[in-house]
């Protein structure tokens, strides 16, 4: 099948920019929506990577450089350290670029997370996420309470959906919302 010369051209000046770097994430033409660029990194986490925090409840949170695809996140145990106990699923907040993970973690422990060593996350636009692990150590016991983890974790009431009040008289929250 011949290309025609529009849509040569068109792949031509995108190699020539891709090549360059001057692509961004993702470019529309007419519909067509080519992606380029790098995949996601991790930009920060809580606990951060090498740190401290107190044993009991934790927000495990991981920010990625970019939009994240909602369904597409990939965590598991590390060689280097213990794996928390942890919900099955992270949500992803409202920036699109923040997973939080519930988890629970023993005190005086060190701890390990392989994040993407199963590429599955993966950016807005399809990148896969570059694998890093999350090594951190526990004190002793602090944390109990869900709200006090939430702040340590440096998380508020804007930060939907982890604070969103979805209570329908199901039992999901008895509290009223704020």
């Amino acid at each position: 099948m011949a290309m025609t010369r529009p849509l040569a051209a068109l792949l031509v000046a995108a190699s020539c920019l891709a090549a360059t770097g001057a692509w961004a994430q993702a470019n529309k033409v007419a519909g067509l929506v080519v992606v380029a660029g790098p995949g996601p990194t991790v930009q920060s986490t809580y606990p951060a990577s090498g740190g401290s925090v107190p044993a009991g409840v934790m927000i495990l949170k991981i920010v990625f450089d970019q939009p994240m695809a909602p369904d597409a996140w990939a965590y598991g145990p590390s060689a280097e350290g213990d794996f928390p106990k942890c919900l099955a699923d992270p949500r992803l907040l409202g920036d699109q670029r923040t997973y939080v993970l519930l988890c629970n973690v023993a005190p005086k422990r060190t701890f390990a997370v392989e994040i993407n060593s199963t590429p599955r996350f993966a950016s807005a636009y399809g990148r896969s996420a570059k694998p890093f692990t999350l090594k951190f150590s526990t004190t002793d016991p602090g944390t109990f309470d869900l709200h006090d983890a939430l702040l340590q974790a440096g998380l508020t009431d804007t930060d939907d959906p982890i604070m969103t009040w979805r209570d329908e008289g199901h039992g999901v929250s008895q509290t009223p919302p704020p």
